[in-house]
């Protein structure tokens, strides 16, 4: 349930941001393609496969969620937040509602004055309505990716890099396992296929627009639901004492230098096993790999920031 005084308070705190945020997602595609018609009077056709700008509101939406948890709890803003006469559950809600506001009315306002601007001056387009819909998926996605990731972690540098992480995990897991078969076992597994199925979940592939994908424009949405849930259930049970720690749970210190000490391992072997050495670049780089997770998941992990 959404606390109506308690975001007034939030939107009073991250107005600055949040007024960034909405402009920007609400005018700049429209402005945009509105000057390119005024400065050049033979562009009549706009081709929405080559408009490169998703990446720079995901940064935007990822920003506002960083500023929303992983800021105030730095700042210690979040534990009196929590110290007020709200429910846990209220003050992620609110939270939520708040920075999902803020993307679903700047998209529908963009998406309405691109479309007037569009039929006004009789532009034919390709892709508009994929364009917007793609969008709003890997805006909802990264918005609940980066959310969710607060309620797990202490600072806004560890949400930040658990965000990064989770968004090219599954890409990441999958073609390092499949090039250590290939290695060790020699399968000789095609990876145009394998990889086609875990680039569309992995958010990382939303970075920007694919028209290939408008038949699954779905994925995003559920994936969005899912960590929302997540995060829900996280952040009304995580500990505050843990302030400054990577993760709020100790508990999830070990398992996560494990995972990072894995990938160190069978990615650097990996790349030793393309020098001319072959099996004992595999070796040495497998241990270089090792050293180097355990060093950056230590120093990360279990050093907590004042």
């Amino acid at each position: 349930m959404v606390a109506v005084e308690l975001m007034k308070v939030e939107m009073r705190r991250n107005w600055i941001q949040l007024l960034i945020t909405f402009l920007i997602l609400s005018f700049f595609t429209p402005l945009n393609i509105w000057s390119q018609h005024v400065n050049y009077h033979s562009y009549e056709f706009v081709d929405f496969l080559y408009m490169e700008v998703t990446f720079i509101f995901i940064v935007l939406i990822i920003a506002l969620a960083l500023v929303q948890i992983g800021s105030e709890r730095s700042n210690g803003i979040l534990e009196f937040t929590c110290s007020l006469p709200y429910s846990r559950a209220q003050i992620y809600l609110t939270k939520c509602f708040l920075g999902l506001s803020v993307i679903l009315i700047g998209w529908l306002l963009s998406f309405t004055l691109t479309g007037l601007i569009l039929r006004l001056n009789e532009m034919q387009t390709t892709y508009f309505v994929e364009y917007y819909l793609d969008g709003l998926g890997a805006m909802l996605l990264f918005y609940a990716i980066t959310i969710s990731a607060g309620a797990f972690t202490g600072t806004a540098f560890a949400q930040g890099l658990v965000t990064i992480s989770v968004s090219i995990l599954p890409l990441l897991l999958v073609l390092l396992t499949i090039i250590q078969l290939d290695i060790l076992f020699n399968l000789e597994i095609p990876l145009d296929d394998k990889l086609k199925n875990v680039y569309s979940i992995s958010p990382v592939s939303y970075l920007s627009f694919d028209s290939a994908r408008y038949s699954e424009l779905y994925i995003p949405f559920l994936l969005a639901c899912l960590f929302l849930i997540v995060g829900y259930f996280a952040f009304i049970k995580h500990p505050i004492e843990r302030t400054g720690a990577f993760f709020t749970w100790k508990s999830m210190n070990r398992p996560v230098q494990i995972i990072v000490i894995f990938i160190g391992v069978i990615g650097f072997s990996a790349f030793g096993y393309l020098t001319d050495e072959r099996m004992v670049g595999y070796l040495i780089g497998g241990g270089i790999g090792a050293f180097i997770g355990f060093i950056v998941s230590y120093y990360l992990i279990f050093k907590k920031k004042k």
